[in-house]
C-alpha cells in the first residue's frame, strides 16, 4: 500500500506522522516536549471547532426532515445521523479518557503533574501501559470498528455506503504510510509498538488528540452524506434502525451509490399564486421546504445546467473554498418580474441582476466588525399553464467593517503645529476607494496621491473621519503632542565652544545654535527650525555683573560689540534663554517656553 498514489488525507496523515518522527529523533529536550504540547493545543482547537460543525450539520439534518413533511424514510435517515453522532461522542470520550489515565499511570496518579516537562519526557510509563498492557490493541479493534459500523449503519438505508477511501481505519501502521515503505525495521512491527513503544508521553498526547480530529473528519463526512439523503425516498423505517453499536460492520465500500429520486408532484392540481417565503443565506440552501414544493408541474422546461454557487470566489491561499453543486431547470421563453425590496431590477436570461452598494450604520457592527443586513427578493411568473407562480425570500449577508490602514512618519501619534504626512487606504475596497476626509482638532490638505492627507494639529486630541464616495467608512482617533525641545549650543565667533580649554581670544559676537532632535528633525524637515527669541547674554566678573545684552527678538545671532572693551581675562560671558520660536512648514513663527543657559569662560 505504501507505493501506491496517495489521496490528500493519506498525505496529510502521513504529514503527521513525518513531524511525529522527526521531533522523536531529536533529543528530548525541553523545547521539543513544548511542540508536541503545541501540536496538541492546536489539535484540540480543531476539534472543538469540528465538533460544533458536526452539530449543526445534524441539526440541519433534523430541520431538513421537519420541513419536508416528516417523511418514514427521512427519519430512518435522521435516527442514522443521532446514531452517530452519539456513537463519535462515545468513541471521542474513550480516547479522553485513555489520555487521562495514560496520564495518571505516567504522573504517579497526579494527574496535575502530566504537562509538567518530567513527565512529558516519560516514555517507560507509556510504552506499558500501552503496548504492555494491551490498550493499544483495544484503541486499534475501537478504531477499526468505528468505520465498519457507521458504514453498516448508512448502508441500511440502502442508498449505498461510504466510498474505499473513507473507509480506510485510522490506526495505521508503518506500511499505510510511505515515508516508512523503505524502512524495513519499522515495517516489521505491529501497530501497538509502531505508534507507541518507546515514545515520550508528549508524543502519544498528541497522537491520540490527532486520532478524535481523524474521527470528528470521517463523521463530517459520513454526515453531510446522510444530509444529502434526506428527501431521496428512503424506504427504511426508523424501527429498522438498532443502535450502532450492534450494527454488523460493513468494510467494503460503494463507487456510486443509487441516484436521488424526486417525488412526483400532482399533476391534476392548479399552480398556487399565492406568494410564499423562503429565507436564504450566503449560498444556496439545501433544505427544501414544504412551502416550495410545487402543487402541479411546472410546463416548458427545456434547459438544464450544471450551477456552482459559491460563497466566494476569492479565496486566500490556505482557505477552504466553499460551494454547492446542483442542476438548474428552466424555460428559456420565461421572463419573471423580480423586485428587490418591492423595486423592480434589471431580468436578464431570465435571471434578476442584483447590484448594490452595501452600507451599515456604526452601531450595527459587532465584536467581529460584521453587521448583519439583509434584504427581500419577490419573482413572478407565468408557470405555463395559464396561471403564475410568485416566490419570496429574504437573502442575509454580512457587511464587514472597512479597516483604515494609516501609514505615517509617526504611527498613531501627530505633532502639534506640524505638517503630519498620513496616507490612509481601506485595502478592502481597492479600486472603489475614492476618499474624502474630515478633521476635528485641527486642519488638513489633501495630497497629490490618492489617500495622501497632511494634518496640521492644534489640539491635543485629533479625529480623521473617513470617507469613500460619499460613504462613511470610520474614525480614526490620534494623540498630538507637542514638539521635541531642541538644546541650546552657544558659538563664539560661530565656532564651537570647547569648555575644557575656554577662550583664548574676545569673541565678537554669538551664534544662538538651536539643534532639534535628530529622529523628529530627519521625519519633519521643514519644521525643526528653531530661534531665541527671549533672553539675556551677561558679561560677570566673580559675583558682579558688568554688562547685560537683552534679546527681544528672535534671532540667531548676538552682538558683542558692547561688552568687548570690558572683557577682562577670567570674566564669563553667562547666555540664558526663556523663549524660543519655531519656524514650522509655513514658516510661521510659534513661541515656546524654554529654559537653557551656557557659560563661556575667557582665559
Amino acid at each position: 500500500m505504501a507505493g501506491a498514489k496517495e489521496n490528500p488525507r493519506q498525505k496529510m496523515i502521513g504529514m503527521m506522522y513525518l513531524v511525529l518522527t522527526a521531533l522523536l529523533a531529536l533529543q528530548i529536550k525541553d523545547t521539543v516536549l513544548e511542540k508536541f504540547v503545541l501540536i496538541e493545543n492546536g489539535l484540540q482547537v480543531a476539534n472543538e471547532s469540528m465538533v460544533d460543525y458536526n452539530a449543526t450539520v445534524l441539526e440541519s439534518i433534523q430541520s431538513d426532515v421537519e420541513n419536508q413533511g416528516d417523511k418514514e424514510g427521512d427519519q430512518a435517515v435522521e435516527k442514522v445521523a443521532e446514531e452517530i453522532r452519539s456513537y463519535t461522542t462515545e468513541l471521542a470520550n474513550y480516547i479522553d479518557n485513555l489520555k487521562l489515565e495514560l496520564g495518571k499511570a505516567s504522573a504517579g496518579g497526579d494527574t496535575s503533574k502530566v504537562y509538567e516537562r518530567s513527565t512529558l519526557k516519560k516514555y517507560e510509563e507509556p510504552s506499558r501501559y500501552l503496548v504492555e498492557l494491551g490498550n493499544a490493541d483495544e484503541l486499534k479493534t475501537r478504531l477499526d470498528d468505528y468505520t465498519g459500523k457507521v458504514n453498516g449503519a448508512i448502508n441500511l438505508l440502502g442508498k449505498g455506503g461510504m466510498s474505499d477511501e473513507w473507509l480506510k481505519s485510522i490506526a495505521i501502521k508503518a506500511e499505510d504510510i510511505k515515508f516508512y515503505e523503505n524502512n524495513k525495521e519499522a515495517l516489521k512491527d505491529d501497530y501497538a509498538h509502531f505508534n507507541f513503544y518507546k515514545a515520550p508521553l508528549a508524543s502519544v498526547l498528541a497522537q491520540l488528540t490527532f486520532y478524535k480530529n481523524q474521527i470528528y473528519s470521517k463523521e463530517s463526512e459520513a454526515l453531510n452524506k446522510l444530509r444529502g439523503l434526506v428527501g431521496t425516498a428512503v424506504t427504511t423505517k426508523p424501527e429498522d434502525i438498532p443502535n450502532l453499536s450492534d450494527v454488523d460492520p460493513v468494510t467494503a465500500g460503494t463507487s456510486s451509490s443509487s441516484p436521488a429520486q424526486t417525488p412526483t408532484d400532482n399533476a391534476s392540481a392548479t399552480p398556487s399564486n399565492t406568494p410564499r417565503t423562503n429565507s436564504s443565506s450566503g449560498t444556496a440552501s439545501t433544505e427544501i421546504k414544504a412551502e416550495d414544493m410545487l402543487e402541479g408541474r411546472f410546463a416548458g422546461i427545456d434547459y438544464a445546467q450544471a450551477t456552482i454557487l459559491s460563497e466566494s470566489n476569492l479565496v486566500t491561499a490556505g482557505l477552504d473554498f466553499n460551494a454547492q453543486a446542483f442542476l438548474t431547470l428552466g424555460n428559456s421563453s420565461l421572463q419573471p418580474t423580480i423586485k428587490r425590496n418591492g423595486v423592480e431590477i434589471d431580468v436578464v436570461n431570465g435571471r434578476g441582476i442584483i447590484n448594490f452598494t452595501t452600507s451599515a450604520q456604526a452601531n450595527e457592527y459587532d465584536a467581529n466588525g460584521l453587521a448583519t443586513q439583509s434584504f427581500e427578493v419577490e419573482i413572478t411568473a407565468e408557470d405555463g399553464n395559464g396561471g403564475t407562480i410568485t416566490r419570496t425570500t429574504t437573502h442575509e449577508y454580512q457587511v464587514a467593517r472597512p479597516v483604515i490602514d494609516v501609514r505615517s512618519q509617526s504611527v498613531e501619534v501627530l505633532y502639534l503645529g506640524c505638517a503630519n504626512n498620513l496616507n490612509i487606504n481601506v485595502p478592502a475596497l481597492g479600486p472603489a476607494y475614492q476618499p474624502q476626509f474630515r478633521v476635528s482638532g485641527g486642519t488638513f490638505t489633501t495630497g497629490s496621491q490618492k489617500g495622501q492627507i497632511i494634518v496640521d494639529p492644534s489640539q491635543r486630541e485629533v479625529s480623521i473621519a473617513v470617507s469613500s464616495a460619499g460613504l462613511p467608512i470610520g474614525t480614526r482617533e490620534f494623540q498630538a503632542k507637542p514638539v521635541p525641545l531642541p538644546r541650546l549650543d552657544v558659538r563664539p565667533n560661530g565656532q564651537p565652544y570647547n569648555a575644557k580649554n575656554g577662550l583664548d581670544e574676545k569673541p565678537t559676537n554669538l551664534t544662538l545654535f538651536l539643534p532639534s532632535d535628530p529622529d523628529f528633525a530627519e521625519r519633519f524637515p521643514n519644521d525643526s527650525q528653531f530661534l531665541v527669541s527671549k533672553g539675556q547674554v551677561t558679561l560677570a566678573r566673580g559675583k558682579q555683573t558688568k554688562r547685560t545684552i537683552e534679546i527681544s527678538s528672535p534671532t540667531s545671532r548676538v552682538d558683542l560689540g558692547p561688552l568687548i572693551s570690558q572683557m577682562q581675562s577670567g570674566d564669563r560671558i553667562v547666555v540664558y534663554v526663556e523663549e524660543i520660536v519655531r519656524l514650522n512648514y509655513k514658516n510661521d513663527r510659534i513661541p515656546i517656553k524654554f529654559t537653557g543657559d551656557m557659560t563661556l569662560n575667557i582665559n
